[in-house]
């Protein structure tokens, strides 16, 4: 097995090949910094918000068991992945969202969207994405975006596990909204 199918399981799983080839499409098209071959190269901004993201969990896990707590090995990596991808949407999110105006550094906020996509697999975070997009002029490449999570019914058992009816609504919602707006 690969690279990415140890990354994100089997084939055949149409959000996630989407989403991959979205990003693989946008890095190329838009030439988007921090990629090499399709891997993501880090900023030492983006290493630093993943540094406090995952420290400040392993304080408050520490905390927690009063010492020094231990994760079973073959769940740190999940758990790292995800704390990472959290701490780059927020980064990226930080970085523009409150702003008027377009961020000279549209691109590398971009591309740290799509780092944080890329370790959590969250349609919200290409919901970022796609408003960013839309707000620089890239409406096509928004609305592939929107196109990407409206594909999310394919992975969200996956993703969210059972009984997540009201998030998947709402995500769907958002991004068919998005798709009219943009």
């Amino acid at each position: 097995m690969g690279l990415l199918g140890k990354l994100f399981g089997p084939r055949n799983q149409p959000y996630v090949d989407a989403g991959m080839a979205l990003t693989f499409k946008l890095c190329r098209s838009l030439s988007l910094p921090g990629w090499k071959e399709g891997l993501p190269d880090y900023t030492q901004e983006e290493i630093a918000a993943i540094d406090r993201s995952l420290s400040q969990f392993q304080k408050i896990a520490d905390d927690e068991v009063s010492g020094e707590a231990r994760f079973h090995p073959e769940l740190l990596p999940d758990l790292q992945r995800m704390f990472a991808g959290k701490a780059l949407e927020d980064l990226a999110s930080s970085q523009w969202a409150n702003s008027d105006e377009v961020p000279e550094n549209w691109k590398a906020i971009a591309s740290t969207y799509l780092k944080a996509w890329a370790a959590r697999l969250e349609p919200l975070t290409l919901m970022g994405l796609s408003d960013l997009l839309a707000k620089v002029g890239c409406k096509d490449e928004a609305k592939e975006t929107v196109k990407v999570i409206l594909l999310v019914p394919t992975y969200a058992e996956k993703l969210w596990g059972k009984n997540k009816d009201e998030l998947f609504g709402i995500v769907l919602a958002q991004a068919k909204e998005a798709l009219r707006t943009i």
